[in-house]
């Protein structure tokens, strides 16, 4: 028997194989324990939603904590759903629908009023705290999850007691819906580039609006069922809160579940405190489970750090052109950055060439200097020797050190003239 070919579809698929068997000229297809494959209806029903859920090679197109993930998300979503159709029922309330004493008019004032403070507050937030959404995108998925259920009970609690001021309460929750949306968006946004390995962000983005537009179907249909048969509010409420600790116990669960492979602050000092008390290098996955996806930090530091300072703050504090040329002397030529402590801050302020490599090395000379101030301009070379060994165990251990979520602001500067 000739073998010809040996082929597998995903690394979870079957194996087949190629072959001519002996005293035959035709080419037949096998397993590896020499059977002929056969297809079965429920691997082929199987086959069929994986391919309209799932990314296309799944699960060796996705990062290894897609599964998890989507497990939880799915589950919120689902609680989502649940909560805003119970919801649905009082806004409408609220803005009339029923009731004889409201005319249409007003009704599409009120809608009109609600849908435009929605447009401003999703513009504010968006330049209020865009910027953010990268850096701290799992505790800004929590918040934003959280809001959207604050606006929620305050939709089915507080807008029914107070009918004469509902236009007021749904301009309100609305705008907070709205920070809601944008929040929740580009943060999916950021954990869908995670799972996207291959470059398929589009393919995975697709598929999980997929998972989550059939998920919100089937809890829409659930929802109407409860609203049709449990007429008693009370048992409406308890239902909502009960829909709502789950809904955020399934979010927590499910940012927990992500494993991210970049830098941020709070990352980052996590992996630098257990490396400057052990000389050992934390895995992504042991520091992603050690950060706080709702509020703080696990690690801190003693003073605030400010990354792409504006080389004004620093003539303002250094006056004295000596003192300038000083601390400039402080830093080997071939550094991208220059770290100065102020009044209120520890500043960096770096190069035209500067590359995210060395903002990343900026930060860990700013956790030594804090460490011991006199590092800086007695042992400068022992921390570069430190940043090296440092360096060498993340890439060691799949941290992404050409890429970082460090808070950096635009200035770059030039003291080599």
């Amino acid at each position: 028997m000739k073998i010809h070919f040996r082929e597998q579809y995903c690394s979870n698929g079957e194996e087949i194989l190629y072959v001519t068997p002996d005293h035959q000229d035709t080419v037949v297809r096998v397993t590896v324990k020499g059977e002929r494959p056969s297809i079965r209806k429920r691997l082929s029903i199987r086959r069929f939603f994986q391919h309209l859920f799932l990314p296309v090679g799944y699960p060796d197109s996705v990062s290894s904590d897609y599964l998890s993930y989507q497990k939880w998300d799915t589950l919120q979503a689902f609680c989502s759903t649940i909560s805003g159709t119970l919801t649905t029922h009082a806004i409408l309330k609220g803005v009339g629908v029923g009731s004889d004493t409201v005319n249409p008019l007003s009704a599409t004032i009120t809608w009109v009023l609600k849908d435009g403070s929605g447009h401003l507050g999703r513009i504010l937030f968006a330049w209020w705290k865009g910027s953010e959404l990268d850096i701290d995108s799992k505790k800004w998925r929590i918040r934003a999850d959280i809001l959207n259920d604050v606006a929620m009970a305050i939709d089915l609690f507080v807008l029914p007691l107070y009918p004469k001021a509902s236009t007021y309460i749904l301009c309100a929750t609305t705008t907070m819906k709205a920070i809601v949306g944008v929040a929740g968006g580009a943060t999916r946004a950021a954990l869908t580039q995670h799972h996207a390995i291959r470059g398929n962000l589009a393919d995975v983005a697709s598929k999980d609006s997929a998972q989550e537009t059939c998920v919100n179907l089937i809890a829409s249909f659930v929802g109407l069922f409860l609203l049709s048969y449990l007429q008693n509010h009370k048992v409406l409420y308890g239902l909502f809160a009960f829909v709502t600790l789950v809904h955020i116990y399934a979010n927590i669960k499910a940012v927990k579940a992500v494993c991210l492979r970049t830098f941020n602050e709070a990352r980052y000092l996590i992996a630098l405190e257990e490396y400057f008390k052990s000389g050992m290098m934390l895995t992504p996955m042991q520091v992603n489970k050690l950060e706080r996806v709702t509020v703080g930090q696990t690690v801190s530091l003693t003073a605030r750090i400010k990354i792409g300072c504006s080389a004004r703050e620093l003539t303002e504090y250094y006056r004295n052109c000596y003192d300038l040329e000083n601390l400039i002397a402080c830093f080997d030529s071939r550094e991208k950055f220059l770290i100065a402590e102020t009044r209120h801050y520890v500043g960096v302020y770096l190069h035209f060439t500067v590359k995210p490599l060395d903002i990343i090395k900026s930060y860990f000379y700013v956790a030594s200097y804090l460490q011991d101030k006199s590092q800086l301009r007695d042992r400068y070379w022992e921390i570069q020797n430190k940043w090296n060994e440092f360096l060498n165990l993340a890439q060691c251990e799949g941290w992404n050190v050409h890429a970082h979520l460090l808070k950096t602001d635009e200035y770059r500067l030039d003291w080599r003239i």
